[in-house]
This record gives C-alpha cells, structure tokens and sequence, in this order.
C-alpha cells in the first residue's frame, strides 16, 4: 500500500510518535492482561476523527476494512468492546496529550501565546430530542421500571416500547433515571429562584432519559434539543488551539474566565490578550481579566437598558445611554437636565451563584409632567423615571469607548478570521456534529480528541513549512 507524506495516515504516525507514550501506557498499567498498544490505538482514532469517523462502532468496522488503519494499527482488529473502552480510559490522559502537543508547539517556536481568540457552539448530545420528560411523567416511568424490576408488577400489564428488553438495560436506565430525578428537582429549584415574569411552568421542565446531563437548548438550527456547548481558545497566527472545554450549558456566559485560566496553565502565563464576542463582555468577565492581567477585546452587548424602548403610545422612549452620569455626584442627570435621585438598590444573580449590585435612580414626577421630553423619555410621567446603574458600569463605559477605537477595530478583525475555522473545520470537514457517549464525561473526551485530531494536522502543516516555504496542502 502507498500512502503519501501529506496522507493523513502518515501525518497522524509522525505527530504521534512525538507524544509521550508513557501517558498513554499508563492508562492501561495494572489491568489485567496484555493490551493492544496504545498508542496504535490513538493514531487509529486520529486518523478516523480527521476522516470524520467518531463512533467507536464505526471504528471497530472500518477497522476490518481500511488499509490505512490497519497500517497505522499494524494489522490489528480489536473488537466492538475495545474500542469503546479506550474512548472511556482516554478521559484521564486526553487533556495531557493536548498540553504535549501545544509545548512541542512551543519549543518548536510554531506557537506565540500572547494573543487568544474564544467562542463557543453547541453539539448535540448523544440524546434523542424526543425522548425528553416532566416530573409527572418520569416518577410514573420510574414507578413501573422499579416494579418490572424487582418482579411486583402483575404479568399480564403490557410493557410499554420504552422499556429496554434485557435486565442491564433496565438496571442501566433505572440509574439514568435517578440522575434524571436529580438533575430534574435541580432545574426546578433554578426555575423557582428567577422572577415571576420569568419562570416556567414547573410541569414543562423536562430533562433527557437518554443523557440526563445534557441542557436543554436552542441548537445552531434552532431545533430544541439536548446538547452541550464547546468553547476553543485559538491562538490567531498558528491556528492550533491553545485551550478547549466541554460544558453542560446552553450559552457562553461565565466561559471566559476559566478558559483564560485553562491557557495560562498550559502555556506558562504568557497570555496577554483575550478576543471575544459581545456574549464574553460583562462587567465579571472585565473585572475576571483585570484580575488577570488580561486585555480583553470584545464589543458590548446591546441589551434592555441600552436599546430604546416603546411607550403606550408607540412613541420610542430615550435610552440610558442619553442620561448623562455624573461622576462626582455620583448620579444621572437626564436629557432635560433634571437631576434623577438615588432611590434603592437591588441585588442581581450572575451566572455562577456571583451577584452585582444595582442601584435605581428616580426622577420626580413633577418634572416629568412638565417636561416637553417625556413623551418620548417615560411611558407614565405621573410616576416618572427610574435609571437603573449597575456596580461596575464604568468597565462598560469605558470598553465600549475603547471598542470604538481604529486601532483596536484593526486589531479586533484577527477574531472573525480565526475561531470559527476549527468549528467549520470540526462540523464540515470532519463531519462532527454530535456526540456518540452518553454524559458529560464523555462529551468531553471525544471534544479532547477532536481537538488533538485537529492540532494534529495543523502543527503538522506549520512544521513541514518551516522546512519549506512552499505552499503545502493538506
């Protein structure tokens, strides 16, 4: 068989035997008897993931079948069950083998840590979307599953299609549905706490049988589903990607800080920059990076207060934008010039349990009634206007200020020439869309080795460059 120095196959044994094996070899000490070799395994795994084969099922047949991988194995074939094994022990090695990579990247000088650029989407979860149940329907589920197994329930009362066949299988489900109780009462709890405004129905919160784990969210192709979301961290002139996460939310909001801590441990604490979307510019992600000593570049994110609203009489109501705050007095002054009085505090819930405090500030209703602007300022001038300033709103300011910047515009264009590539290269070239594990561990096992797949090739590409100028294509 021929393969090519810019075949796939090739690329994944060379860039493999510069890991560490021994990572790998001790996954498997002490398990009993003598394994397959490891490390044959990963360069098969590589090679399939980069060829967009991601299910360990499809391993194990594309292993009976493709040269290619056999010679990366040399001729092995192991069985439906391995391969699912070494996808489950890849969870404790996974995450070194990437920070192996990026130091060879590194030591090599093909990798400039200074600069990082994140986002997130969203992969659907090993989890069908119509298998998704309440509180009513699970504990009813739950009741019959325990009555089939401990042999209570009467013979002739139908089983419905939902119970698996075998006594595993049952077994199996009975656990997910304990975790699915759990997550359940967890997301009640979380519903419960929010606004009256904004809560749902307690009986139209669902959770998944099939992954319990998994949010449920709004995918790329607005289907309502189970999922995860995955964040990268791309480094803006190599292309690899310093830092990733698999997490069990449904948006990016609270990502940014800890995947500046996850670069800065690989990468030695060299990270100096950060670009984002809007999603990533809060006030606790500014406060995170100063902490940090982190700049980031990220736009402000329109929102409620901002945004002009409507009055009754449909008539557009002036932003916050256009009150003027005085720093001294530590107030609002309004379009009119009225001076708006400190009238109370609230304290808002963050994502992560964190808070910010909000203060309100009031203008008196006599000077709304009288004012020629308030038909176009406040939709009730009788009870007039309420500015709402959160604690830190200054970082906004002055963020969105410097966002405006030539300089920092110019600078800010790396970010949509850069990110986004590995997830059009992970959903298009490499065909992965979706998880095949069920659970978070899982999910972010196969993200770890997509990521190595896809740095693989990459650091590949940028060490056969540095030997040769000419234009290589992979």
């Amino acid at each position: 068989m021929k393969l090519g120095p810019d075949d796939h196959a090739r690329i994944v044994r060379r860039q493999v035997a510069q890991l560490d094996a021994k990572t790998l070899h001790d996954v498997y000490s002490n398990v009993g008897r003598a394994a397959f070799d490891p490390v044959a395994l990963l360069s098969i795994v590589l090679y399939f993931l980069l060829k967009g084969v991601a299910s360990p099922a499809q391993w194990y047949e594309q292993t009976q079948i493709n040269e290619a991988a056999q010679w990366l194995g040399y001729g092995y074939t192991p069985s439906r069950r391995t391969w699912y094994e070494f996808r489950d022990r890849m969870q404790h090695c996974v995450a070194d083998l990437h920070s192996q990579l990026i130091q060879n990247s590194l030591d090599q000088e093909h990798l400039v840590p200074t600069v990082g650029v994140q986002d997130g989407t969203s992969l659907a979860a090993c989890a069908s979307r119509h298998r998704m149940v309440n509180a009513p329907i699970l504990q009813a589920r739950r009741q019959l599953l325990d009555a089939l197994i401990n042999g209570s329930i009467d013979k002739d009362t139908p089983i419905p299609n939902w119970v698996p066949p075998t006594v595993d299988g049952r077994w199996a489900l009975a656990k997910r549905m304990e975790l699915a109780q759990e997550i359940l009462e967890q997301r009640k709890k979380k519903n419960s706490e929010k606004p009256s405004e904004k809560r749902k129905d307690p009986d139209k919160i669902q959770v998944s049988l099939s992954d319990p784990e998994a949010p449920l969210g709004q995918d790329k192709l607005k289907v309502y589903r189970p999922l995860y979301t995955v964040q990268y961290v791309v480094d803006p002139s190599s292309h690899l990607i310093m830092a990733y996460q698999c997490v069990a939310e449904v948006c990016d909001t609270g990502t940014l800080a800890p995947m500046i801590d996850q670069v800065q441990e690989i990468v030695k604490g060299r990270l100096r920059c950060m670009m984002a979307d809007a999603a990533y510019c809060t006030i606790l992600d500014l406060l995170d990076c100063r902490v940090r000593g982190v700049e980031l570049l990220a736009p402000v994110q329109s929102n409620s207060l901002s945004k002009p609203k409507n009055s009754t009489n449909g008539v557009g109501l002036s932003n916050r934008d256009q009150f003027v705050w005085d720093e001294e007095k530590k107030t609002y002054f309004c379009p009119a010039g009225h001076e708006l009085k400190y009238y109370s505090k609230q304290i808002k819930k963050r994502h992560g349990g964190r808070t910010l405090n909000q203060s309100r500030y009031h203008c008196p209703a006599e000077f709304c009634m009288a004012c020629p602007l308030a038909a176009g300022c406040v939709s009730n001038p009788s009870r007039g206007r309420v500015v709402t300033r959160l604690e830190g709103q200054e970082l906004l300011d002055a963020q969105r200020k410097k966002m405006s910047q030539p300089e920092v515009k110019e600078r800010y264009k790396l970010r949509s020439q850069t990110v986004e590539r590995g997830f059009a290269d992970a959903k298009g070239n490499r065909r992965f869309d979706r998880y095949h594990g069920r659970g978070l561990t899982r999910a972010r096992t196969e993200t770890g080795l997509l990521v190595l797949a896809q740095n693989v090739i990459r650091l590949d590409r940028l060490q056969r460059q540095s030997l040769s100028p000419v234009k290589i294509n992979t």
